[in-house]
């Protein structure tokens, strides 16, 4: 197989790694600081979920390059893998909406 930059699964395959790459270094940087540095569970908890927002987002590297009143249209399709998608978004959501609960309670 001959690598093409023009392949559009080529392209989903790198952008699914980048966001992969990217949910595993907010997740060392998020251990980092709570071990290591402040040990601040909000601060914690963002970051794992930001962490999953990311990996949510490299589940579905195809969004990336569709426009989106496609996407929009296409919102009541629901295949297993987008479903799974979907539970992982909402939780990284969930727990970014908890770390600034979290934080708003110890202030």
């Amino acid at each position: 197989m001959v690598f093409s930059w023009g392949n559009l699964a080529t392209k989903q395959l790198i952008v699914g790694m980048v966001c992969h790459i990217i949910a595993l270094a907010i997740l060392a940087y998020g251990v980092y600081t709570f071990y290591w540095l402040e040990l601040i569970l909000p601060e914690l908890t963002r970051c794992v979920g930001g962490a999953v927002l990311f990996v949510a987002m490299g589940l579905a590297p195809k969004l990336f390059f569709m426009p989106v009143s496609q996407i929009v249209s296409q919102a009541e399709n629901t295949t297993e893998k987008s479903a799974l998608q979907t539970y992982v978004f909402n939780l990284g959501i969930f727990l970014m909406i908890c770390s600034l609960l979290m934080e708003w309670l110890y202030d």
